[in-house]
């Protein structure tokens, strides 16, 4: 009888012993990926239309990352605007991120995240264009600036193209049309810049460039033909157009703070 109780109380005291053991043992330790460095959107980055319209944005994008920290296989899971191609950007501007991956107890796993990517760029303010008030250049002004552009060679043929790649496919023949009503065409542009050209580089200077002959110093001048220009195209209203034929039909801003 001792005997079987001194059995019993044994094998009490293993299973007390066991219990212990089973609460004693650590926790299991999960440490979620974060960012070493984030993705952030560059000016390269922005939809070109939608930069020069003034367009904020903000893309949901969902991906995973392995054990080594490497973002891939994402997706977009919201994007807002829609239709000016921040999706695409998105997807191209998360994998440069660097991640510190999910790790349990020390050991890096694989994992999916998500994050939500801001595009912001500088609100469009309206400027009214500066007035030339400079006396015009004469006819032969105007002439030694026509054969210095043309020593330059041809007068590229703009194409507006590229600024629409990224845009919704059934939104590009809009917005391509309304580039075209609103921006120089190719013999408007060069008629611009002839003129600005006449306006702020002395006729003589001109003649010098026609034949080749350049100075360190001639650089300088091109600072002053912005100015030159304002009156006879100004960016800021073709911006500010373009924006409200764009936002009038399509949606535009969302906030950056939801």
């Amino acid at each position: 009888m001792l005997a079987a109780l001194l059995s019993l109380a044994a094998i009490g005291a293993g299973d007390i012993q066991a219990d212990r053991s089973m609460s004693e043992k650590a926790p299991v330790v999960i440490v979620n990926p974060s960012w070493l460095e984030a993705p952030q959107p560059s000016y390269d980055d922005y939809p070109p239309f939608a930069w020069m319209i003034g367009v904020n944005a903000r893309v949901d994008v969902e991906c995973m990352s392995n054990a080594q920290g490497v973002v891939k296989d994402c997706r977009v899971t919201r994007e807002t605007p829609y239709g000016l191609g921040f999706g695409a950007a998105a997807l191209a501007i998360v994998p440069r991120g660097r991640l510190s991956p999910r790790s349990v107890d020390g050991v890096p796993t694989a994992s999916a995240i998500a994050l939500s990517l801001p595009f912001s760029t500088n609100p469009q303010v309206r400027t009214p264009p500066k007035a030339w008030r400079e006396p015009e250049p004469s006819p032969a002004h105007l002439a030694a600036a026509d054969a210095y552009v043309s020593s330059v060679g041809d007068w590229p043929v703009l194409s507006f193209a590229p600024v629409v790649q990224s845009l919704a496919e059934d939104r590009r023949e809009i917005v391509l049309r309304w580039l075209t009503d609103v921006l120089p065409n190719a013999e408007q542009s060069r008629k611009i810049f002839v003129r600005a050209l006449a306006r702020t580089v002395p006729q003589t200077t001109l003649n010098r460039w026609a034949s080749g002959t350049f100075d360190e110093k001639d650089f300088q001048l091109f600072a002053d033909i912005q100015l030159a220009v304002d009156d006879q195209f100004h960016l800021n209203a073709a911006e500010i157009e373009l924006r409200r034929r764009y936002c009038s039909r399509y949606d535009c801003d969302v906030p950056l703070d939801r």
